[in-house]
């Protein structure tokens, strides 16, 4: 008996310790936020591991990232369609950003949302550190938390929200606002909007969203389409369709060549971009040197595009080489598949190379010395930019085969590397140094991490293509999801222990990936506006305290209000403080 005891005992181990290995290897998200815009002082911070740097521009934005603005600082991410836009003095956590759910966490400051996307409703939940914000129609909306101190507030310029407070809701339709107090005991009142710099601003970026003419040729849900009009054109190309050039480009410019790489899990090696509209031509489509310059196919249209950390191909040797060996690249072009290095199934990266099938190997058309970019390998672990490295390809080039990373191993030796600032073009490249988490390299066709441990990857077999088709007029989105609540943790990792911090509270837990990779400090030129020069706040030591766990509130079905859009609303009425502290919402106007 007792040896059968024994023998379930291990058999229930075998079965766990399988069950961990597949919620390890899942696949990564294929929807990610881009820093957009930035200006003054914003920071990044990875939750996993504390680490604080400048928000850099074009940064992929995943889960478990902080958002900090300094008192001047602005900012904008973008997630498809939905555009997210930081005051001064805020604090955000990004605590999910995943294919099912969009899950904020306002710590303190004001944030702007506008919601396009009607069937993106229900994945998107705004919490704040004593409420919970959903959202019952497209719109433009605004939420204030402590401004002043123990006040939350919601304004729905355009659009219905509803705000729950432990066991009770509130309803905020266009043109109010809802204020919301926790002590000495909870009360709600409305009044009406009132407009400041803030918003100001924000209508200035949403005039400028309303006219994108690139959503004419790809989805909206593409992340980072809103940049390219003003730094592009599109036209149509006999067999490629419609193809967007980029105008103002340096001589001698080519496709991942000015920038910078970068190491991001859980998809490793990461294309940086310093263009201000390059985020959606390297992550997306593929490029086409057609006439003399170069252009950005999109592909066929989907409603719902996969993000790749960079579409390109690498000249590999199948093992690890040193930093100082040279390294070089080329941008995949029309028809050529993408083939991750990281963990994927089969219908991962179907998705991934939407449009893209092949039967046969590709020919990589653009694998020649002047397409290709070549540095030397200490380039990319120094995270420096590439166009002041590049080299010329050695004479070997030809004899070396195609690889899906570069023969670089990632931060696989316990580290990971700050990038190199560019605040001193004439400094010398400096390094530092911080511990990471384990990472994968590929050896062969092998991905090797960390420990040792190894797990074969073998090149997928693609059915044929699908025939090309037009953009729809209206496009149908996945049918929307139940948004996990806070603190489900079927596939998160153990939290961080840190010490209590008063004026930040941590989010709840929720699913995500690996622990992600330094961010790197980038010197942006701030826009035309009156906020002061780029400066890093100082890091703060203080790490927040323990999560916040809200009643879920039930989600009924409000009156559909159509949106007006642009200026066909009119403008709210200024209202004065006396009238929103005296105004106070009958016991009966509330709903329980």
């Amino acid at each position: 008996m007792k040896t059968a005891y024994q023998l379930l005992a291990l058999i229930a181990v075998v079965v766990l310790a399988a069950a961990d290995v597949r919620a390890s290897q899942s696949d990564p998200p294929g929807r990610v936020g881009r820093i957009g815009y930035l200006s003054g002082p914003v920071t990044l911070t990875d939750l996993q591991d504390g680490d604080d740097e400048a928000a850099a521009l074009n940064w992929p934005l995943t889960s478990q990232q902080r958002m900090s603005t300094g008192h001047v600082g602005r900012a904008e991410v973008r997630i498809g369609s939905t555009a997210v836009r930081l005051d001064g003095d805020t604090v955000v956590d990004f605590s999910r950003i995943d294919d099912e759910v969009i899950q904020l966490v306002v710590q303190r400051g004001s944030v702007a949302l506008r919601i396009r996307n009607r069937d993106k409703l229900r994945e998107i939940d705004v919490l704040t550190p004593r409420e919970r914000i959903n959202f019952e129609d497209t719109g433009r909306y605004r939420i204030d938390v402590d401004r002043p101190a123990g006040f939350s507030a919601v304004t729905a310029y355009v659009g219905y929200a509803r705000i729950g407070a432990g066991s009770t809701s509130f309803v905020v339709q266009s043109g109010q606002r809802g204020e919301v107090t926790a002590s000495p005991h909870a009360s709600f009142q409305l009044v009406n909007a009132a407009h400041d710099s803030f918003d100001d601003w924000v209508i200035a970026r949403d005039r400028r969203d309303d006219t994108v003419r690139s959503a004419r040729y790809v989805s909206p849900e593409t992340t980072g389409i809103e940049s390219l009009d003003e730094h592009g054109y599109w036209r149509q190309v006999d067999s490629y369709g419609a193809i967007w050039y980029p105008t103002h480009v340096a001589s001698g410019w080519a496709p991942y060549r000015y920038g910078r790489w970068t190491y991001v899990a859980p998809w490793g090696w990461t294309w940086i971009d310093d263009s201000p509209w390059g985020f959606a031509p390297f992550h997306y489509g593929r490029w086409h040197f057609v006439g003399g310059a170069w252009g950005w196919v999109p592909g066929v249209f989907v409603a719902r595009p996969v993000y790749a950390p960079a579409l390109v191909a690498w000249y590999g040797s199948g093992v690890s080489v040193s930093v100082g060996h040279p390294v070089g690249w080329f941008p995949l072009g029309p028809g050529e598949v993408y083939i991750p290095a990281y963990y994927h199934s089969p219908r991962y990266i179907t998705h991934v190379n939407s449009g893209y099938y092949t039967n046969t190997p590709p020919s990589y058309r653009y694998r020649r010395p002047d397409y290709s970019t070549w540095v030397s390998g200490d380039t990319l672990t120094r995270r420096a930019p590439v166009q002041r490295f590049v080299q010329a390809a050695p004479n070997e080039w030809v004899k070396l085969p195609t690889a899906p990373q570069p023969p670089i191993r990632g931060p696989g030796d316990g580290r990971k590397f700050k990038m190199e600032s560019t605040t001193s073009a004439g400094a010398a490249p400096r390094t530092q140094i911080q511990p990471a988490q384990p990472s994968r390299a590929v050896v062969g066709n092998s991905i090797v991490n960390s420990r040792g441990s190894e797990t074969i990857v073998r090149p997928p077999t693609f059915a044929a293509p699908p025939p090309a088709a037009q953009p729809p007029a209206t496009v149908a989105s996945p049918p929307a999801r139940s948004i996990a609540q806070p603190g489900s943790n079927d596939r998160a990792r153990a939290p961080v222990v840190r010490a209590p911090r008063e004026d930040i509270v941590r989010s709840p837990r929720v699913q995500i990936p690996e622990a992600h990779a330094p961010r790197p400090p980038q010197a942006i030129a701030a826009p035309p506006t009156a906020h002061a020069p780029r400066t890093v706040d100082a890091p703060r030591s203080e790490p927040p305290p323990s999560p916040v766990r809200l009643a879920p509130v039930p989600r009924e079905r409000a009156q559909t209000v159509e949106p007006l859009i642009g200026g066909r609303n009119a403008p709210p009425v200024r209202g004065s403080d006396t009238a929103r502290h005296q105004s106070r919402v009958s016991p009966g106007a509330r709903e329980q």
